[in-house]
């Protein structure tokens, strides 16, 4: 070996060694996911996991997050629910007792409310995307909305389809869980608000492929437009695709759950045309170009929008960490979330702290959403909702 070679290799060894020992004299801040990591679920599964991994990367990459004068790399453990309430139990059981994580992300739901009673238990902060206006009430002290809510955002994105669309006759579909009948209820109560005709609603199971049956039941209501407001982006794909197929020449929409992406990916370019979706981002937006550079790196492939939530979201559960000055106490973590907002998301808008609508105030992040209609594959942005 010679001197120049000798050299190197030296110097490449105590850099590592000294990245080690940096390292080692960090704590770790166990963050904890849950969320569907397969399956339909899954592109709204990987957002949440590496929304939140991402963040860890560049906190890590500064040296970790500074908590009364000391250093903590952030660690985020994800494991798969499925979309099963059953398996969340699991997962949020190993979590807490295996992995002593006292912070935990949830996707669904039906996995919140079923944790909601262990978090209390346990003390465990936890945010989650759940809809249901059940995932928080008077006695929740640790679970926080990670962003806005339908009641927050459906109000203006059926008010923008009455002056946009023509036809006013609708037919709401959704899968058959907490979700689903949530989403129902309050898209039929607004479509109606709205001037439109409900010709009728129908819930279908998650696993469910084969839709022609239920399709064949839709058209025959002759609907000017059917919303799939809950429904996972590849079984959203998968019914455009084989309702345009059985004839279909309507116009399709989505109030929640937003994934026009995935929606092209499963329905083809040609069909999925003119959709309508609610958006969490505008797909121009340089935060989000930057965030969604970063996810492709880490998993090979274009993000789902909602990535950006989760970011902002595990931004701001590191940020009440920081004000309450202690990792370990999560009593004095859960009461510094209302002096962490408001702050900036990645996208440069304001989060804000709001929850009146869902009757829980102080304890959910107001988010801004948009109007997006996809055009020759991609989703163009059309308007605001707040």
């Amino acid at each position: 070996m010679n001197l120049k070679t000798f050299v190197k290799r030296f110097t490449v060894g105590l850099g590592l060694s000294a990245a080690l020992l940096a390292g080692a004299s960090a704590e770790t801040l166990k963050i904890g996911v849950i969320a569907s990591l397969t399956g339909p679920g899954a592109p709204w599964g990987l957002a949440t996991q590496y929304g939140a991994k991402i963040l860890a990367s560049e906190v890590n990459a500064k040296g970790g997050l500074d908590v009364g004068g000391k250093k903590y790399q952030v660690e985020v453990i994800a494991y798969d629910d499925q979309y099963k309430a059953a398996d969340a139990v699991a997962a949020y059981n190993r979590l807490v007792r295996q992995d002593g994580v006292k912070y935990v992300i949830l996707m669904s739901s039906p996995s919140t409310l079923a944790l909601k009673q262990s978090i209390e238990d346990d003390k465990v902060v936890a945010f989650t995307s759940a809809i249901t206006p059940k995932a928080i009430d008077a006695n929740t002290k640790y679970m926080f909305r990670l962003y806005s809510t339908p009641i927050d955002y459906v109000p203006s994105f059926v008010t923008w389809l009455k002056n946009n669309v023509k036809g006013k006759r609708v037919v709401i579909l959704n899968p058959n869980d907490e979700t689903g009948w949530d989403l129902t209820q309050l898209s039929e109560t607004l479509y109606k608000e709205n001037g439109f005709t409900v010709a009728g609603t129908d819930l279908y199971e998650r696993t469910q492929k084969d839709f022609q049956p239920l399709i064949t039941k839709v058209l025959s209501m002759k609907p000017d437009l059917i919303e799939l407001s809950a429904a996972s982006p590849p079984t959203a794909g998968l019914i455009v695709r084989q309702a345009r197929e059985m004839g279909y020449k309507g116009v399709f929409a989505k109030n929640s759950g937003p994934s026009p992406n995935e929606i092209v990916a499963a329905s083809g370019k040609e069909a999925a045309e003119g959709m309508i979706n609610l958006l969490y981002v505008d797909p121009t937006n340089s935060g989000f170009k930057r965030l969604a550079a970063d996810y492709k790196k880490f998993v090979g492939q274009e993000p789902h929008e909602q990535v950006v939530t989760y970011y902002d979201a595990a931004n701001v559960l590191l940020r009440a960490i920081q004000i309450a000055g202690d990792v370990k106490d999560t009593s004095k973590v859960a009461a510094s979330f209302a002096k962490a907002l408001p702050m900036k998301s990645v996208l440069g808008e304001d989060l804000t702290l709001s929850g009146k609508k869902n009757g829980d105030l102080n304890q959910q992040i107001l988010t801004v959403d948009y109007v997006g209609v996809i055009k020759n594959g991609r989703p163009v942005v059309v308007g605001k909702v707040k």
